[in-house]
């Protein structure tokens, strides 16, 4: 879904900023500390109810302002409001409906955001991976959005029991109450991680391929502590007497990751610092594939300041992909137009600049 128009009152940097859009690259381009970035987080925010780099929404409003709003006008005479009131709470519209639960918005559009802090994604821990994972099932599932949320609850419950008993033993049966709690949603998610992994890495491997050859075979793995034919229920009671002692919840799906490996090692270890960008865009353009195959819609692509962080040879690559013709509106960041303008010329598509 394209957007047309963004109008941003007191987000971040900008007081009142208004920017009408078009087909094909749009290049937003200004001196550091400008806001460039910022105006990708707005459109970040409209499609997900939330900032992409800080969930706390009061540090949002510009200095010295009480509230700030994103309005985003798309085709199709869609218009989506975001406003957030420091004295009250934040509200999403949809074509002036605000929605009951802000939850209910997840999903309804995409957009997949390059930037150079993704790097995360490979050199931090597990939970930056969970937390990829889990978005991008949130997007495409509202049954895994609800699961998750279930087994959030039901964990920090559970976990708040255990931090409490200060490592006495308690009454299995109470814990078996927030087993029964757990169960469900945890298979749930457990399968659904496995199918998107075997899926997603079908997808990564067609990305990886163009972008870095034939020389250097990435592999991703999942990796997660339950497995068949063991009920997830016996699973977690096995390890009463551990959580007991740990005062948390030591097994569980909350403890998943997904390993990669470049040519049968760590890629975190072993990979130069090319081939670990490489990988993060290859899996950034998965995802961006692995919405649209899903939604049947096509993403939004926010690009940060991306050709300040690769070479030329993965920069061009990059474009190369992005170019043919799968995506009908991206948007790139850059303290210079005229290295986008060099990168994507021989695309043939529109480009237009929003100078700041």
């Amino acid at each position: 879904m394209l957007l047309k128009t963004l109008q941003l009152y007191n987000f971040k940097n900008h007081a009142d900023l208004r920017l009408d859009f078009k087909p094909g690259i749009n290049a937003i381009t200004g001196s550091n500390g400008s806001g460039k970035t910022n105006v990708l987080d707005a459109i970040f925010f409209l499609s997900n109810g939330k900032s992409f780099f800080n969930s706390i929404d009061s540090q949002l409003v510009r200095m010295s302002a009480d509230f700030f709003s994103i309005h985003g006008w798309f085709e199709e005479d869609v218009d989506i409001l975001v406003q957030f009131d420091t004295q009250r709470k934040k509200t999403i519209k949809r074509n002036e409906k605000a929605y009951k639960r802000l939850i209910d918005h997840i999903g309804y559009l995409q957009t997949v955001f390059i930037t150079p802090y993704d790097i995360a994604l490979v050199n931090e821990g597990s939970e930056e991976r969970r937390r990829f994972v889990d978005f991008t099932l949130c997007q495409t599932s509202p049954s895994y959005l609800q699961a998750l949320s279930h087994y959030k609850k039901a964990l920090d419950a559970r976990n708040a029991l255990l931090k409490a008993a200060e490592g006495r033993p308690l009454d299995p049966i109470l814990l078996e109450a927030y087993d029964d709690k757990l169960a469900g949603p945890g298979q749930y998610i457990a399968d659904a991680r496995a199918e998107f992994s075997k899926e997603f890495f079908g997808l990564l491997k067609i990305v990886w391929n163009h972008l870095s050859g034939p020389n250097d075979e990435l592999n991703w793995t999942y990796e997660t502590q339950w497995s068949q034919p063991q009920s997830y229920r016996t699973f977690l009671a096995e390890a009463h007497a551990q959580d007991c002692r740990a005062g948390r919840s030591t097994r569980g799906i909350h403890k998943d990751d997904w390993v990669f490996e470049l040519n049968g090692q760590s890629l975190k270890r072993m990979g130069s610092q090319g081939q670990i960008k490489s990988a993060i865009i290859a899996i950034k353009l998965a995802q961006f594939d692995y919405f649209k195959s899903k939604t049947g819609k096509t993403p939004v692509l926010l690009l940060d300041d991306i050709f300040e962080k690769i070479d030329k040879q993965r920069a061009d690559a990059l474009i190369q992909w992005v170019g043919s013709g799968r995506m009908p509106q991206i948007f790139i960041t850059d303290t210079h137009y005229e290295r986008i303008r060099s990168h994507t010329e021989q695309l043939g598509l529109e480009l237009s600049q929003h100078h700041l």
